[in-house]
């Protein structure tokens, strides 16, 4: 067997944590075949299949998430190594802004890709709501906000809507002869909270609150508990969570739009980059 080398491990890493190998070309800024001959390079050295193929894409095999595990603390190694040989390279802070329900998703694993793949940034991340956000972007102290558009004043780089979707853990039933159990959060945070509950009142559907909590994190943990039914964008579903359909009787939510916001004309050039990459990552349609 022969060892695989650096490039080919970076390049299966990336694919892993992008989702795509069109994903991991933009991250790493090689054409798609070069990474594609490289992983299959490594799963002959190696003797494992490590992707498996299917029309949306790409995903890991089991072997694969093994290699991958491997292949990050390699490139870690490697680049503390560089730093310790007085080779490292001079790193730019990004810092970036995004509201709280985008923590509980797959975006800070693919904000740690972005550092370990992209050595010349480090990212300094801020998490608020979206109207504070947006002050510290207009004076200066962010360089990069992901917010919802409703909320901001300036005019994002790029926008996209998303479905706010109702949820509930995978076990739980809802019994008609009550009222329906809700997790909230907590009043003073609501923001899309009074427009759903007065959706269920126009629909006659009667409500209690079982769970209020000031963090998403919180809403989480109650909803995959089976404490009651909740709402959340796409991007945070996890696999402990089903997504309520037509048979559960509930109102359609109304979709959410979000942004990525940059001052073009003072983005630092890591901003900018990151920018690219989240907007490939996301599946962010251009302008």
């Amino acid at each position: 067997m022969h060892l695989p080398n650096i490039e080919q491990l970076r390049s299966l890493a990336t694919v892993g944590r992008a989702g795509s190998i069109s994903g991991a070309s933009d991250i790493l800024h090689r054409s798609q075949s070069s990474i594609s001959i490289q992983i299959k390079q490594l799963e002959e050295n190696l003797g494992l299949q490590l992707l498996s193929r299917h029309p949306r894409g790409v995903s890991l095999t089991r072997e694969g998430e093994r290699v991958v595990g491997y292949a990050e603390k390699i490139l870690s190694l490697m680049h503390e190594m560089a730093q310790i040989s007085g080779h490292g390279l001079d790193t730019d802070t990004v810092r970036f802004g995004l509201t709280e329900e985008f923590t509980v998703g797959r975006l800070p694993q693919l904000l740690r890709q972005f550092v370990e793949m992209q050595r010349t940034f480090e990212i300094q991340v801020t998490v608020a709501e979206t109207r504070q956000l947006e002050e510290q972007l207009e004076n200066g102290s962010i360089d990069l906000v992901l917010g919802t558009t409703a909320d901001m004043s300036r005019t994002p780089v790029v926008r996209w809507t998303t479905p706010l979707l109702w949820v509930a853990n995978r076990q739980l039933r809802i019994d008609r002869s009550k009222p329906l159990p809700l997790i909230l959060i907590a009043e003073k945070y609501r923001t899309w909270c009074w427009d759903i509950l007065r959706q269920l009142d126009q629909a006659g559907i009667a409500w209690r609150e079982v769970y209020s909590t000031t963090t998403f994190a919180s809403v989480f943990s109650a909803a995959e508990a089976g404490l009651g039914v909740t709402y959340m964008i796409a991007e945070c579903l996890r696999p402990s969570l089903r997504v309520l359909d037509a048979s559960d009787r509930l109102p359609p939510l109304k979709p959410v739009e979000y942004g990525l916001f940059c001052r073009m004309d003072e983005a630092s050039g890591g901003a900018l980059k990151l920018l690219e990459v989240l907007q490939t990552a996301l599946r962010i349609p251009g302008k």
